[in-house]
């Protein structure tokens, strides 16, 4: 095999590696690898083809597989590929397919999850039972059984007496930081909302990666998380420290992000086995729909939050689901420093942040705080922008940035973007009438974004009149390399549609 010289980086999940499209096109990205150097190896989960991160001929692993392998960035490792053998559970998910009518039982269905966490499936095996599911119509029971498999597959938090309240978005709107302005109101209300997210993987950031950029530590046991929630109300920490729902963890990894499928059944799954293991009891679901989204219209929408509802019944979970705009970007970042930057001054002076924000974050709060009885139905949102303007939410938020060892004290200004600026520019007079979502978040991407906290977008025009040769956004990367990269992605598809007031003249 091929050797590949090491370059550390910052990769969820931990024991996936990272290596350049280019002249790899004979390491398939499902087989089974092992690490090799010198006489130490160890188990490669997943190894993913990308562009820019790293360059032809290297490899980057995290610093817990370099420790695994006692190897130091410069040094050289091979991949082997792993042999395999059908596992016991894959003629369950072939019955499946080709029997109408067959459904899964919790048996059949804690066999299969327990052949993926043993390593007896193999990411091949995995996503036949993924796709499948695209094309068979799954009952809410089976989907319940598999929530629950999931949820078995890690440690489960129990927090003893009292509730537990908790957010969730489905994602898919680039810049959607609002769980950092949702939790330390909630908290303020003496509420405890223990947040854990994960990091971006094909978004320019996660709820983790943004709060990382306040200098936040993220990565916690399940002990410390419940300790921190218990003295602040909230935080806001990484799941990738936790055992929690590992089948989860496992399957994105391995299927979900290389294939980029995400069937509604095992989404549905994914989600609320999160939530059963974090011991949560309360839910407010944030599902943007619009263009790009997961959910295009609101018929749809409104199906799956009451799925969702259903679904969350059966588990002892009351959600309450809220369908917000997706079609552009909220508030006027992307990326995780910018974005850490505009939550906190939301937070210190929301009469001056972006309505777009303070909107989407205080709604969703206000249907926590009436799910909670702190508010009484129809002014959860009013309650919610008041502990906003009073200043008792920046205060709570203050409380967690310490409890998760940041300065209390940081401004806006304290965190760093980067220097390198490409301005685009507006081609005419008009109107911004659509902000493409998929193009914005590649070039944040391209940028540097995830990883590179400096990286991503800032907004001076969204759904606004704008005048030829005004700056509509602005690019910021970390290099000038960078910043070429992301300009090339705003080369391939129009990011910005502007149109004349005229629409037409017959």
């Amino acid at each position: 095999m091929k050797k590949f010289k090491i370059i550390k980086i910052s990769v969820e999940p931990q024991d996936a590696v990272l290596i350049s499209r280019t002249n790899n096109k004979n390491i398939a990205m499902q087989a089974r690898f092992r690490l090799v150097k010198g006489q130490k190896e160890v188990p490669v989960t997943q190894v993913v083809k990308v562009e820019g991160i790293v360059q032809e001929g290297e490899i980057g692993l995290s610093k817990s597989l370099m420790k695994k392998l006692v190897a130091k960035e410069g040094e050289e490792v091979t991949l082997h590929p792993q042999s395999r053998v059908i596992s016991p559970s894959y003629s369950l998910v072939k019955q499946r397919i080709t029997q109408p009518g067959r459904l899964f039982t919790q048996t059949e269905i804690d066999q299969i999850i327990n052949d993926i966490i043993i390593g007896n499936a193999s990411p091949l095996e995995s996503s036949v039972f993924l796709t499948s599911q695209l094309f068979q119509e799954w009952s809410l029971t089976e989907v319940e059984y598999l929530t629950k498999s999931l949820a078995a597959s890690g440690q489960m938090i129990d927090w003893g007496e009292g509730n537990i309240f908790d957010k969730h978005s489905l994602g898919g709107v680039p810049g959607n930081k609002v769980s950092l302005l949702i939790v330390p109101i909630i908290a303020a209300a003496g509420l405890t909302i223990p947040k854990t997210s994960s990091r971006a993987i094909t978004s320019p950031s996660g709820t983790a990666d943004t709060m990382e950029a306040f200098g936040c530590d993220i990565e916690f046991t399940i002990d410390e998380i419940v300790e921190i929630a218990q003295r602040t109300g909230g935080l806001i920490a990484w799941t990738g420290g936790l055992n929690i729902v590992p089948a989860d963890e496992k399957l994105i990894r391995e299927v979900q992000f290389p294939l980029g499928i995400d069937p509604e059944p095992m989404m549905m799954a994914s989600v609320l086995s999160k939530k059963v293991a974090m011991g949560i009891n309360f839910l407010c679901l944030d599902i943007p729909c619009g263009s790009a989204t997961k959910v295009e219209t609101m018929e749809g929408a409104k199906r799956l939050a009451h799925r969702f509802s259903e679904l969350g019944q059966r588990l002892g979970i009351r959600i309450e689901s809220g369908i917000t705009y997706g079609s552009s970007p909220v508030g006027h970042t992307v990326g995780p420093g910018l974005e850490a930057r505009e939550a906190l001054a939301a937070l210190i002076e929301p009469l001056k942040a972006s309505d777009s924000l303070i909107g989407k974050s205080t709604s969703l709060a206000g249907i926590l705080l009436e799910m909670s009885g702190k508010a009484i139905q129809g002014r959860g949102q009013d309650f919610a922008s008041e502990l906003l303007q009073s200043g008792k939410a920046y205060a709570k938020f203050q409380e967690i940035l310490e409890a998760q060892n940041a300065d209390p004290n940081i401004r806006p200004d304290d965190i760093e973007i980067g220097k390198c600026v490409y301005e685009y520019i507006a081609p005419q007079n008009g109107w911004v009438v659509e902000i493409n979502n998929e193009v914005i978040a590649r070039a944040a991407r391209a940028a540097g974004a995830p990883m590179d906290k400096r990286a991503g977008v800032y907004f001076l025009k969204k759904k606004d009149s704008v005048k030829r040769g005004e700056v509509i956004f602005r690019l910021h990367a970390p290099t000038d390399k960078k910043l070429l990269a992301a300009e090339a992605e705003l080369a391939k598809e129009v990011p910005i549609v502007i149109e004349g007031m005229l629409l037409g003249r017959e």
